[in-house]
Protein backbone atom coordinates (compact mmCIF):
# COMPACT_ATOMS: atom_id res chain seq x y z
CA UNK A 1 0.00 0.00 0.00
CA UNK A 2 3.27 2.25 0.77
CA UNK A 3 4.35 1.65 -2.74
CA UNK A 4 0.75 2.69 -4.40
CA UNK A 5 0.56 5.63 -2.07
CA UNK A 6 3.88 6.82 -3.22
CA UNK A 7 3.16 6.00 -6.84
CA UNK A 8 -0.08 8.01 -7.18
CA UNK A 9 1.48 10.73 -4.71
CA UNK A 10 4.64 11.10 -7.32
CA UNK A 11 2.12 10.67 -10.50
CA UNK A 12 -0.04 13.28 -9.37
CA UNK A 13 2.24 15.51 -6.66
CA UNK A 14 -0.02 14.66 -4.05
CA UNK A 15 -3.25 16.52 -5.89
CA UNK A 16 -6.05 14.21 -4.74
CA UNK A 17 -8.26 16.46 -6.75
CA UNK A 18 -6.52 16.06 -9.83
CA UNK A 19 -6.04 12.15 -8.94
CA UNK A 20 -9.85 12.14 -8.90
CA UNK A 21 -10.82 13.77 -12.21
CA UNK A 22 -8.24 12.32 -13.50
CA UNK A 23 -9.13 8.68 -12.85
CA UNK A 24 -12.65 9.14 -13.34
CA UNK A 25 -12.12 10.08 -16.99
CA UNK A 26 -10.68 6.26 -17.03
CA UNK A 27 -12.94 3.60 -18.74
CA UNK A 28 -14.46 0.87 -16.60
CA UNK A 29 -12.80 2.40 -13.37
CA UNK A 30 -14.78 6.01 -14.09
CA UNK A 31 -17.07 7.63 -11.64
CA UNK A 32 -17.55 4.50 -9.17
CA UNK A 33 -13.42 3.87 -8.79
CA UNK A 34 -13.04 7.26 -8.49
CA UNK A 35 -15.14 8.37 -5.46
CA UNK A 36 -13.35 5.64 -3.07
CA UNK A 37 -10.37 6.43 -4.48
CA UNK A 38 -10.75 9.71 -3.38
CA UNK A 39 -11.87 8.96 -0.10
CA UNK A 40 -9.29 6.21 0.83
CA UNK A 41 -7.03 7.67 3.71
CA UNK A 42 -4.57 4.87 2.88
CA UNK A 43 -3.79 6.46 -0.13
CA UNK A 44 -4.37 10.57 0.60
CA UNK A 45 -4.26 10.58 4.30
CA UNK A 46 -6.09 13.78 5.79
CA UNK A 47 -5.82 14.76 2.00
CA UNK A 48 -8.59 12.52 1.20
CA UNK A 49 -11.74 14.16 0.70
CA UNK A 50 -15.27 13.77 1.92
CA UNK A 51 -18.51 11.71 0.16
CA UNK A 52 -19.79 14.72 -1.25
CA UNK A 53 -16.32 16.18 -2.57
CA UNK A 54 -15.49 13.09 -4.29
CA UNK A 55 -18.60 13.11 -5.40
CA UNK A 56 -18.39 16.22 -7.31
CA UNK A 57 -14.79 15.87 -8.86
CA UNK A 58 -15.58 12.37 -9.98
CA UNK A 59 -18.95 13.34 -11.59
CA UNK A 60 -17.06 16.33 -13.51
CA UNK A 61 -14.09 14.04 -14.69
CA UNK A 62 -16.21 11.16 -15.69
CA UNK A 63 -18.49 13.20 -17.82
CA UNK A 64 -15.58 15.02 -19.57
CA UNK A 65 -15.81 12.05 -22.09
CA UNK A 66 -19.48 11.51 -23.03
CA UNK A 67 -19.91 15.15 -25.85
CA UNK A 68 -16.51 13.80 -27.38
CA UNK A 69 -17.45 10.32 -27.45
CA UNK A 70 -21.17 10.87 -28.28
CA UNK A 71 -19.84 12.69 -31.07
CA UNK A 72 -16.84 10.57 -32.55
CA UNK A 73 -18.33 6.73 -31.41
CA UNK A 74 -21.02 6.72 -34.79
CA UNK A 75 -18.67 7.62 -37.48
CA UNK A 76 -16.07 5.03 -36.07
CA UNK A 77 -17.66 2.70 -35.28
CA UNK A 78 -19.53 2.65 -38.67
CA UNK A 79 -16.03 2.93 -40.20
CA UNK A 80 -14.33 -0.22 -38.40
CA UNK A 81 -17.36 -2.67 -37.40
CA UNK A 82 -17.27 -4.13 -40.91
CA UNK A 83 -13.12 -4.27 -41.53
CA UNK A 84 -11.57 -7.13 -41.37
CA UNK A 85 -8.84 -6.85 -39.10
CA UNK A 86 -11.25 -4.69 -36.51
CA UNK A 87 -14.11 -6.72 -36.57
CA UNK A 88 -13.46 -9.45 -33.94
CA UNK A 89 -12.56 -6.18 -31.31
CA UNK A 90 -15.32 -4.80 -31.89
CA UNK A 91 -17.72 -7.34 -31.65
CA UNK A 92 -16.06 -8.14 -27.69
CA UNK A 93 -16.20 -4.57 -26.65
CA UNK A 94 -19.72 -3.28 -28.21
CA UNK A 95 -21.09 -6.99 -28.77
CA UNK A 96 -23.67 -6.83 -25.77
CA UNK A 97 -24.17 -2.71 -26.29
CA UNK A 98 -25.14 -4.09 -29.62
CA UNK A 99 -27.07 -7.04 -27.86
CA UNK A 100 -29.06 -4.35 -25.81
CA UNK A 101 -29.65 -1.55 -28.29
CA UNK A 102 -31.56 -4.46 -30.44
CA UNK A 103 -33.34 -5.89 -27.27
CA UNK A 104 -35.01 -2.12 -26.96
CA UNK A 105 -35.61 -1.63 -30.58
CA UNK A 106 -37.96 -4.85 -30.19
CA UNK A 107 -39.22 -3.97 -27.42
CA UNK A 108 -40.26 -0.50 -29.00
CA UNK A 109 -42.41 -2.10 -32.03
CA UNK A 110 -45.21 -0.62 -32.42
CA UNK A 111 -45.10 1.99 -30.09
CA UNK A 112 -45.76 5.40 -30.75
CA UNK A 113 -42.14 7.37 -31.57
CA UNK A 114 -43.07 9.55 -28.07
CA UNK A 115 -43.09 5.96 -26.48
CA UNK A 116 -39.87 4.86 -27.78
CA UNK A 117 -37.77 7.97 -27.09
CA UNK A 118 -39.03 7.38 -23.80
CA UNK A 119 -38.01 3.51 -23.65
CA UNK A 120 -34.90 4.59 -25.06
CA UNK A 121 -34.17 7.37 -22.11
CA UNK A 122 -35.28 5.43 -19.32
CA UNK A 123 -32.75 2.30 -20.88
CA UNK A 124 -29.92 4.71 -20.91
CA UNK A 125 -30.55 6.35 -17.53
CA UNK A 126 -31.23 3.02 -15.60
CA UNK A 127 -27.43 1.21 -17.66
CA UNK A 128 -25.67 4.13 -16.54
CA UNK A 129 -26.97 4.88 -12.49
CA UNK A 130 -26.35 0.74 -11.58
CA UNK A 131 -23.29 0.91 -9.92
CA UNK A 132 -21.67 -2.25 -11.03
CA UNK A 133 -18.39 -3.00 -13.59
CA UNK A 134 -18.78 -2.69 -17.56
CA UNK A 135 -21.45 0.12 -17.03
CA UNK A 136 -21.16 3.89 -16.77
CA UNK A 137 -20.54 6.75 -19.19
CA UNK A 138 -18.49 5.32 -21.58
CA UNK A 139 -20.82 2.09 -22.61
CA UNK A 140 -24.12 4.10 -21.47
CA UNK A 141 -22.59 6.75 -24.57
CA UNK A 142 -21.86 3.96 -26.89
CA UNK A 143 -25.53 2.68 -26.35
CA UNK A 144 -27.25 5.73 -26.51
CA UNK A 145 -26.28 6.41 -29.68
CA UNK A 146 -26.11 3.15 -30.93
CA UNK A 147 -30.12 3.58 -30.45
CA UNK A 148 -30.01 6.34 -31.80
CA UNK A 149 -30.60 9.12 -29.98
CA UNK A 150 -29.11 12.49 -30.65
CA UNK A 151 -26.51 14.38 -29.10
CA UNK A 152 -28.32 16.32 -26.77
CA UNK A 153 -30.50 12.97 -25.89
CA UNK A 154 -27.47 11.06 -24.98
CA UNK A 155 -25.75 13.92 -23.31
CA UNK A 156 -28.52 14.70 -21.09
CA UNK A 157 -29.49 10.41 -20.26
CA UNK A 158 -25.78 9.33 -18.96
CA UNK A 159 -25.29 12.30 -16.99
CA UNK A 160 -28.38 11.52 -15.79
CA UNK A 161 -27.55 7.65 -14.80
CA UNK A 162 -23.88 9.11 -14.08
CA UNK A 163 -25.28 11.96 -11.46
CA UNK A 164 -27.79 8.44 -9.64
CA UNK A 165 -24.97 6.41 -9.45
CA UNK A 166 -22.67 8.63 -8.36
CA UNK A 167 -25.22 9.81 -5.63
CA UNK A 168 -25.35 5.94 -4.80
CA UNK A 169 -21.64 4.92 -4.40
CA UNK A 170 -21.04 8.55 -2.14
CA UNK A 171 -23.79 7.96 0.31
CA UNK A 172 -22.33 4.04 0.42
CA UNK A 173 -18.71 5.58 0.86
CA UNK A 174 -20.77 7.84 3.10
CA UNK A 175 -21.70 4.74 5.46
CA UNK A 176 -18.06 3.74 5.40
CA UNK A 177 -15.67 6.64 5.44
CA UNK A 178 -13.41 4.27 6.56
CA UNK A 179 -13.88 1.70 4.27
CA UNK A 180 -13.01 3.40 1.21
CA UNK A 181 -9.92 1.53 0.74
CA UNK A 182 -11.91 -1.80 0.59
CA UNK A 183 -14.54 -0.34 -1.46
CA UNK A 184 -12.04 0.62 -3.88
CA UNK A 185 -10.38 -2.95 -4.48
CA UNK A 186 -13.46 -4.95 -3.96
CA UNK A 187 -14.71 -2.66 -7.17
CA UNK A 188 -11.69 -3.30 -9.06
CA UNK A 189 -11.53 -6.40 -7.83
CA UNK A 190 -15.29 -7.02 -9.75
CA UNK A 191 -13.75 -5.57 -12.98
CA UNK A 192 -11.01 -7.75 -13.55
CA UNK A 193 -14.28 -10.78 -12.93
CA UNK A 194 -15.87 -9.56 -15.43
CA UNK A 195 -13.88 -9.03 -17.82
CA UNK A 196 -12.39 -12.36 -17.41
CA UNK A 197 -15.92 -13.48 -17.60
CA UNK A 198 -16.79 -11.78 -20.60
CA UNK A 199 -13.57 -12.72 -22.50
CA UNK A 200 -14.49 -16.99 -21.06
CA UNK A 201 -18.00 -16.34 -22.48
CA UNK A 202 -16.65 -14.41 -25.65
CA UNK A 203 -14.29 -17.47 -25.92
CA UNK A 204 -17.33 -19.86 -25.93
CA UNK A 205 -19.42 -18.36 -28.09
CA UNK A 206 -17.14 -17.96 -30.48
CA UNK A 207 -16.61 -22.30 -30.51
CA UNK A 208 -19.84 -22.67 -30.46
CA UNK A 209 -20.08 -20.49 -34.13
CA UNK A 210 -16.90 -22.18 -35.20
CA UNK A 211 -18.70 -25.59 -34.55
CA UNK A 212 -22.30 -24.79 -36.05
CA UNK A 213 -19.94 -23.17 -39.18
CA UNK A 214 -18.07 -27.06 -39.29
Amino acid sequence: MEAITNFFHDLFGGNVVLATIIIAIVPLIELKGAIPFAMSQSLWGTASLNSWQALLYAFLGSIIVVPILALIFKPIYNYIKDKKFFKKIVHFFVGDIEKKSSEVDEKSQGKTDAKKLWLKIITVVLFVAFPVPLTGVWTGTCLAVLMGLNFWQTLLTVIIGNAICGVIVAFVCSIFPQAATILLIVFLGLIVLALIIKIILHIIKNKKGENQNV
